[in-house]
């Protein structure tokens, strides 16, 4: 950092820093974008990062990250927001699009597939989405990161299901019907009774997936039986992605609990986000990322801009509530920015014991292993 004097940009705004909400810049003497931050209050919290007397300088008990972006500081820029919350989402929003030198940026801008059902339709077919299909009043199983699409594929293996979306409006038996694929509700030769029947079983094997492999298998050795390799090879291949689908885990919980599960870890080259996802008592997906920069690491920004980018508007499914493994300091204003965002009561928790933390203790641990 420059030697500060009055006509030094940086004292000069220093001096000038309002009492207002809002998000701050850090250039270089190039005019480089070295940092993004926000604060609730512009001259409060831009003013704690310097030590004022016998001269301007760094405030030695930031973190090395902080210090080091200050040492290479010219210049400072503010743009004043109504609220802390504004700040917040303007701050995110700004580090992804502009992508400062010492912001870690996680790079997960990924929309996960969702399985969707349209049950006022008297007879229904799941289909794969990833966005809330605005007017109709689906439910949505999910996410799947990976495996959604061998999930479905496997529905409509395993059960006689509506096959394709004409065939209904074709008015004539296929050969789904012939092959045993579809119980032909085009020509009346299923009730609408039995076939909300074979809906109600389709969605037990989304949750309850132990049932639906078993039945893949069959199949897949019926095929190699009839010599039909490329089939059972194809199966085989559905059935492991299906299988890969979620974690095993001993950790039991209620039946009706939703949640959603993140571990951030940092390590000497690079670092991880992992997420699970436990619905209806049970870890149905899981994914993960890795980002780089891990010598600007901060792991209160790495869980506020995860959580933040994760939980966008259009979420087709939101849990009330979200395990965290870590207790990052901008936890409580997250969670407050997620419920007003949504309009519903969002808690980020961090959990000491019980089966909660060992659901975190799990993600952590898949942490650990990718980062080896």
């Amino acid at each position: 950092m420059p030697q500060a004097t009055e006509t030094d940009p940086l004292a000069r705004t220093l001096s000038m820093l309002p009492d207002s909400p809002g998000v701050y810049h850090y250039y270089d003497t190039k005019e480089r974008l070295l940092y993004i931050g926000k604060a609730k209050n512009l001259k409060n919290r831009v003013r704690s990062y310097f030590r004022f007397t016998p001269e301007l300088k760094p405030n030695p008990s930031l973190s090395p990250r902080i210090l080091k972006m200050l040492h290479e500081a010219h210049r400072l820029d503010y743009i004043i927001v109504e609220s802390e919350e504004d700040a917040l989402i303007l701050e995110n929003a700004l580090i992804k699009q502009l992508k400062p030198k010492y912001n870690i940026l996680l790079r997960d801008d990924k929309t996960y597939p969702y399985i969707s059902i349209d049950e006022r339709d008297p007879f229904p077919r799941f289909e794969l989405t990833r966005k809330i299909q605005k007017g109709r009043n689906l439910t949505y199983y999910g996410p799947f990161p990976s495996g959604g699409k061998a999930l479905l594929d496997a529905l409509y293996d395993c059960f006689p299901l509506v096959q394709r979306k004409k065939c209904l409006k074709e008015g004539k038996a296929c050969l789904f019907y012939q092959i045993k694929r579809c119980l032909a509700p085009c020509e009346g030769k299923i009730s609408t009774q039995r076939y909300a029947q074979i809906i109600t079983e389709a969605k037990e094997a989304i949750i309850k997936r132990r049932k639906l492999t078993s039945m893949l298998e069959q199949k897949m050795y019926q095929l190699a039986e009839q010599e039909r390799f490329e089939e059972a090879a194809e199966l085989r291949d559905r059935t492991e992605a299906i299988k890969a689908l979620a974690l095993a885990s001993p950790i039991d919980l209620a039946h009706d609990t939703d949640l959603d599960i993140f571990a951030i870890l940092n390590g000497d080259e690079r670092g991880v986000v992992v997420k699970l996802f436990l619905r209806h008592g049970r870890i149905i997906s899981s994914t993960f990322n890795y980002f780089r920069h891990t010598h600007i690491f901060d792991e209160n920004e790495a869980y506020k801009q995860a959580l933040l980018e994760y939980y966008h508007i259009d979420l087709p499914q939101l849990c009330s509530t979200v395990l965290v493994a870590h207790d990052f300091t901008e936890r409580r204003e997250i969670a407050a920015t997620l419920s007003k965002r949504f309009g519903k009561k969002i808690d980020l928790v961090t959990p000491l014991k019980g089966p909660k933390a060992r659901l975190t203790s799990l993600a952590l641990q898949n942490a650990r292993e990718l980062l080896k």
